[in-house]
């Protein structure tokens, strides 16, 4: 559910502000807002030390042992040495690619000595490094000399001298071609400044990994700027009243009782109140242990209801579960996630148990689907106990098509189910005999969609029914006092009928996805069939075109989930549901660094 948040007021004394801000940061349960926008010389200063802490903290590497080694204490002294080499490699690395780029341009000429070259000039022969297209064959005009170097198949490369050079311009060679100015300095000279630069290269990446043991008090000390920062940001973003100060924020409803008691313990006033409906509040979601695995989907997704919307994390979760196992629908590749997801577990400590828990959750959904359909990467003939699992019934694809036209209708009556049952609360009858509407409009999208596609009969009542739900939903979807405001949804009604049509329609892209995963697979393995497993090579080749065959498939079956799964769950639904997702500000409490453990 969605955490019901107060809108706070705080008024300080300005002397007692700072004080304050520390007491309120203490116990890190109020969401603050500026009251003015957040800026001076302060800040810039602040926000130009953390840029530079957290630049050095992403340079550093992990030290080798895992451990979070080094004190704040030493952490100001090695972010300044980490700067100042990571500013060193900057240049060499900028010089490291001019150095190669110069070499790089004379390198299809040989080697030559850059000397010999300014003797001839001197005793005024003057020569010319000359490029050509490779097909171009140049004639050397009277009195000069050309000496053809050869061709890479990109160009033809040639050397032009005459004595007493050329007055006017260069020669025409009865071809277009480029002429390479002489390098300022010999290429012996370039190549030891590039063997420095790298040397010089290789020695700064061991300083920075000589340095990691001191990564964790690199990472503390940016975490108490960053805190400072925000405490600096919050005192800048209060208003000022003569000798008061004053701060906005919101705060849940159950850390009430803490803001009050440290107000009353400090002189603080405070006032609470409700927020207005389209205010921007921010937030919090608090979900059982059962619903909380969706929240990695829409952590991934950056996604999240608005505060007046709901949360509709509890029909997610099975129903995005359900569509993962369709699209990916293939038991071996659950195996793999499943394996995959506890060996994760095990190794990566870091990463919150619910996102495991989810990753858990689509993969037994998905192999029992892969185990039902009978689908073990793709394998044609199966073992007869895989056979005596599979179920017959999900094999015809009519059936598979008629099965996903049947889930969107539960699926989208979820939405107005919930919608009635929302409305009944408060008393809105109207509204919830138009949610009844719809769900004879749904079902009876749903009895047109099998009809059209797969040519199965309509019940007798489809017309009646139809009827009946459009009247419902032309009558009762507003209220008399809305009308005179909305009554462009009545006019929009027939694209609206049109859409949910569509809407049923749309959730056959998980029959689609799903056979289209299976196909490719068999496509595949025939491909490996024909090639054979008789010796060593065909096997090995054979065995090669199936892992890629898998990997591919595997990437396309991500893919299907973000683009498929994600869709039908927060656009088809979410429109029927009137979920917007426009919680765009979290809920975070203004509270101190975190502590290292």
């Amino acid at each position: 559910m969605i955490v019901k948040m107060k809108r706070l007021t705080l008024l300080c004394l300005t002397d007692d502000r700072d004080g304050a801000l520390e007491q309120l940061r203490a116990l890190g349960v109020v969401h603050v807002t500026d009251r003015r926008p957040p800026a001076g010389d302060e800040l810039d200063a602040l926000r130009a030390r953390l840029a530079g802490e957290q630049r050095a903290l992403d340079a550093l590497p992990e030290p080798k042992d895992g451990a979070a080694a080094g004190t704040v204490a030493d952490a100001g002294a090695v972010v300044a040495e980490v700067l100042v080499a990571l500013d060193r490699r900057a240049q060499l690395d900028e010089r490291v690619t001019e150095l190669r780029r110069e070499l790089a341009r004379y390198d299809a000429f040989g080697d030559f000595e850059l000397e010999s070259v300014r003797e001839l000039q001197r005793a005024g022969v003057e020569a010319l490094l000359c490029v050509a297209p490779p097909a171009e064959r140049p004639a050397a005009p009277d009195g000069t000399v050309l000496t053809e170097l050869g061709h890479d198949g990109k160009a033809r490369l040639f050397v032009l001298t005459a004595l007493g050079g050329w007055r006017d311009g260069t020669p025409d060679l009865g071809i277009h071609y480029d002429v390479v100015p002489w390098p300022e300095r010999p290429l012996a000279a370039v190549r030891e400044e590039l063997a420095a630069s790298e040397v010089a290269q290789r020695d700064g990446d061991a300083r920075l990994a000589a340095l990691a043991a001191a990564r964790g008090g690199v990472a503390e000390l940016a975490s108490h700027s960053a805190a400072e920062l925000r405490l600096a940001e919050v005192r800048a973003g209060m208003d000022e009243a003569g000798e008061v100060s004053v701060l906005s924020g919101y705060v849940p409803v159950g850390e009430q009782d803490a803001v009050r008691t440290a107000a009353a313990a400090h002189g603080w006033g405070l006032l609470f109140d409700d927020p207005q409906p389209g205010e921007d509040v921010p937030i919090q979601l608090h979900q059982s242990r059962w619903v909380r695995p969706i929240s990695t989907v829409f952590d991934f997704l950056h996604i999240y209801p608005g505060y007046w919307e709901a949360d509709a994390g509890w029909v997610i979760l099975p129903f995005f579960s359900l569509f993962f196992a369709m699209i990916v629908g293939d038991a071996g590749y659950a195996a793999l996630l499943l394996v995959l997801t506890a060996v994760l577990q095990w190794r990566v400590k870091k990463v919150p148990a619910h996102v495991f828990h989810m990753m858990y959750i689509v993969g037994f959904a998905t192999l029992v689907w892969g185990v039902l359909s009978g689908s073990y990467f793709g394998i044609p003939t199966l073992p007869r106990f895989a056979e005596q699992l599979q179920v017959a019934w999900l094999a015809d694809r009519e059936n598979l098509i008629d099965l996903c036209f049947l889930i969107g209708a539960v699926h989208l009556s979820f939405a107005h189910v919930w919608n009635a049952v929302s409305f009944s609360r408060e008393h809105l009858w109207t509204k919830v005999i138009a949610q009844g509407g719809w769900l004879l409009v749904v079902w009876s999208m749903f009895f047109i969609a099998r009809s059209a596609v797969l040519g199965r009969g309509a019940p007798g009542f489809l017309l009646l029914m139809l009827l009946a739900g459009v009247v419902l939903v032309a009558a009762f979807m507003k209220t008399p006092s809305e009308f005179k405001s909305s009554w462009i949804d009545h006019a929009m009604l027939p694209l609206t009928l049109v859409g949910n049509f569509v809407d049923i329609l749309s959730y056959i892209r998980l029959f689609a996805v799903g056979y289209a995963s299976v196909a490719v697979l068999a496509a595949f393995n025939d491909m490996a069939a024909s090639i054979g497993f008789d010796s060593v090579l065909t096997a090995i080749a054979a065995s090669i075109l199936l892992l890629f065959a898998n990997a591919l498939n595997i990437v396309l079956a991500g893919l299907g989930v973000l683009v498929h799964a994600v869709r039908l769950n927060t656009l088809e639904f979410s429109t029927h549901k009137g979920l917007a997702w426009q919680g765009h500000i979290l809920y975070t409490p203004f509270a101190g660094p975190r502590e290292r453990a």
